[in-house]
């Protein structure tokens, strides 16, 4: 029986959820933004609406950059509000459970699904399937989304973004290597600049070159497990599974400073969002983590970290602020640099429930 295998994409999400939540914006360029509270403009568009790409304003693009490209566009600048976001996802999300038979979820805005055993392997079905989901998340949240389906993830999500804005691309599998073939080899999964220039040494352009190139030339220019799996998604074979309730196996937060400083003190006091965001997390997903770690960006684009491991995992607010604000303390000792971000993490996870918990005996109920 052959796989079928799905993906989603909710449309430019953040700027389209801003969208819906407010009908003026409809037809106005609209960029949805991460200010770092430096100046009025300085930060980043983290989403973009494609009115807003029409104008040259996109994703990663410096927010002072996206006003000037916009300007005399009556452009919509909102800031970013993840809790919001996050809340349509988590609806979203629960939704698509009920349609299809394993749920991968890969970001806010994305998710893989397994129909291979609710169709029996028939594509018609998963294309009926498809086009419910579609319908379902339009009519109970008014938001587009783009989906792929194929034998693979990797054809899948090819097959997503070949639909965007709001389609439906099918390949069977008797269609997929002439849908494979003139796909560029950037665009697959897991290839990024440097392996795209590698490829493009080896006079392989497009995906279709890709599948023909010998496995054992792919495994000694990338190493066995990548070479394998560039020879595999080449062709649609590749068998990553779709894997349902995969667990986080961190939390972080990282801000970009108010201003540049060396002075540890003032980059940890612009964190205490950022940690309460971190407490929420692992609440909600009834984990305790072991070690925590302060996270230092330089302006150098350096990166540096400091961190403390518990011998029995901790979940308290207290422990994460009283453990950050020391680990920094380390990390301001260690070097003369100037900060320009700063970050907390928390690893080493583990279920909450039934344990007890190094926190309990530093803060003990008074």
């Amino acid at each position: 029986m052959p796989r079928v295998i799905g993906h989603l994409d909710l449309d430019y999400f953040y700027a389209q959820v801003e969208e819906v939540e407010d009908p003026t914006l409809s037809g106005r360029p609209v960029i949805v933004c991460v200010f770092s509270g430096r100046t009025e403009d300085s930060g980043v568009v983290s989403t973009a609406n494609y009115r807003a790409r029409e104008f040259g304003a996109h994703s990663g693009m410096p927010i002072a950059l996206a006003r000037k490209k916009l300007e005399g566009k009556d452009p919509a600048v909102i800031r970013m509000d993840h809790q919001k976001y996050e809340g349509v996802s988590t609806r979203i999300m629960d939704g698509l459970e009920r349609w299809v038979d394993t749920l991968e979820p890969a970001g806010i805005d994305e998710a893989y699904f397994d129909l291979t055993a609710s169709t029996g392997g028939d594509y018609a079905i998963a294309t009926r399937i498809a086009n419910s989901i579609k319908e379902s998340i339009f009519k109970t949240e008014h938001l587009t989304c783009s989906v792929g389906i194929g034998r693979s993830k990797v054809v899948a999500k090819l097959g997503s973004d070949t639909a965007k804005p709001g389609g439906l691309k099918v390949i069977p599998p008797d269609a997929t290597p002439s849908f494979l073939d003139p796909v560029p080899v950037e665009k697959l999964y897991g290839v990024g600049p440097k392996t795209t220039s590698v490829l493009e040494e080896m006079g392989i352009r497009t995906v279709g070159q890709l599948s023909k190139a010998p496995l054992a030339e792919l495994e000694r220019r990338f190493g066995k497990k990548f070479g394998d799996f560039l020879s595999a998604a080449s062709t649609g074979n590749d068998s990553d599974s779709v894997v349902a309730n995969l667990e986080p196996t961190q939390f972080s937060r990282i801000v970009t400073l108010k201003r540049d400083t060396t002075d540890p003190h003032e980059a940890f006091e612009q964190l205490a969002g950022g940690i309460e965001y971190i407490h929420s997390k692992l609440a909600s997903a009834a984990k305790s983590f072991r070690t925590v770690t302060a996270i230092g960006i330089y302006t150098d684009l350096s990166t540096k970290t400091k961190s403390k491991t518990f011998e029995t995992p901790v979940d308290d607010l207290d422990t994460i602020r009283e453990s950050s604000a020391a680990l920094f303390e380390e990390l301001g000792g260690s070097t003369d640099k100037v900060l320009r971000r700063a970050g907390v993490r928390v690893s080493g996870l583990s279920d909450t429930e039934g344990q007890t918990s190094l926190s309990e005996f530093l803060h003990p109920v008074k």
